[in-house]
């Protein structure tokens, strides 16, 4: 059968035994060398192959993971990929948000291929979905990746904001937090090598230098209304407005919630909405 939204949160009845149940599995690529490990999230097989796949893009390590709407999306049949970036976590190499972009463009190219081959991805209808600085990741590498087929942007972090509003403190507090438990960013020279990293993308990755790009391309903003960390007014509304002022046959789509930076309060409608926006595009 095709994508079902009615089982978002509900699991569908697997009663042919020929019919293979759902299974997470293990992902593991290697990006410039580093191994990156995270979860494939693979769909039963009452799900017609190939399969609409969602690569799902953390933010800063130790905020939101996003499993919750990872299961919901396989049990709706999308195939999920969700991986830990270089550094963080248990995944190899170091990390930076310049590595970050860089390592979703190797995770798309690994899903078309390899994950085409071994899960039935179809690599006509891979989606990119990030969250925080994950928005950030996942915008700038659709621009460098014209085939993918829609982009998700949660609660999305524009390095600009920091570097243009006097936010660089914050940025440097945020990166600091860490403390080697979650980055192993256990030096101060280590913390200072990731702070200079986004000094010297910030412009390049600025979201407003996407528009040109994503003009015909698909993109669904979400933001939240009382988030402090990613305020929609600085992180969401330029790309918004200058798109709308291109104007696109695309499905480009903003929804704001009432919500802190973590959608805590609104995690079902957050789930749904994205579930309904890619069910318009495959």
């Amino acid at each position: 059968m095709k994508q079902n939204r009615n089982y978002l949160f509900k699991d569908p009845e697997y009663q042919a035994p020929e019919k293979r149940i759902p299974y997470v599995d293990t992902l593991d690529f290697f990006v410039e060398g580093a191994e990156v490990y995270g979860e494939v999230y693979v769909p039963g097989e009452i799900y017609a192959r190939p399969l609409p796949t969602v690569l799902l893009v953390h933010g800063f390590p130790g905020i939101v993971s996003s499993d919750d709407l990872a299961q919901a999306l396989c049990r709706a049949g999308f195939l999920v990929m969700r991986m830990n970036h270089r550094g963080a976590w248990n995944s190899e190499g170091s990390y930076s948000i310049s590595g970050c972009v860089t390592d979703a463009v190797a995770l798309a190219k690994y899903a078309a291929i390899e994950g085409a081959e071994r899960y039935g991805v179809d690599p006509e209808r891979i989606f990119f979905c990030g969250h925080s600085m994950g928005g950030n990741t996942v915008l700038n590498a659709s621009v460098r990746l014209p085939w993918i087929r829609g982009t998700v942007m949660m609660a999305p972090y524009d390095l600009a904001y920091a570097f243009t509003k006097q936010e660089e403190q914050s940025l440097r507090d945020m990166i600091a937090s860490s403390d080697g438990r979650l980055l192993r960013l256990n030096t101060k020279a280590e913390q200072e090598r990731v702070f200079q990293d986004a000094e010297n993308h910030w412009q390049e990755f600025h979201f407003t230098n996407a528009v040109q790009a994503m003009k015909d391309r698909n993109l669904l903003m979400i933001g939240g209304t009382l988030d402090q960390v990613a305020p929609v007014q600085e992180m969401i509304e330029p790309l918004w407005t200058e798109l709308e002022k291109l104007g696109s046959a695309a499905n480009h789509q903003k929804v704001y919630f009432s919500a802190e930076h973590g959608f805590q309060s609104c995690r079902v409608a957050l789930t749904e909405t994205i579930a309904d926006w890619l069910l318009t595009l495959i």
